[in-house]
């Protein structure tokens, strides 16, 4: 999944490979170059959950897909 179309901070949803999904607000994105490891994240504040309020990154390798909500 490319990440850099996630740009803007907005209420989204994000499908992980394995099939667990976060809704939240996507404040962020980081592309690969800012990071050692070479991936792009999405930053999320899921609205619910254990993870509720909590700033959530999401490795664009472990990301099957990603949309913005409303």
């Amino acid at each position: 999944m490319i990440l850099s179309n996630f740009e803007k901070a907005a209420r989204g949803k994000v499908v992980f490979n394995d099939g667990e999904s976060i809704i939240g607000m996507i404040v962020d994105y980081t592309s690969s170059f800012d990071n050692d490891d070479k991936y792009a994240y999405l930053t999320i504040i899921p609205e619910s959950g254990s993870l509720k309020g909590k700033r959530v990154q999401c490795p664009e390798n472990e990301v099957k897909f990603a949309e913005y909500l409303e």
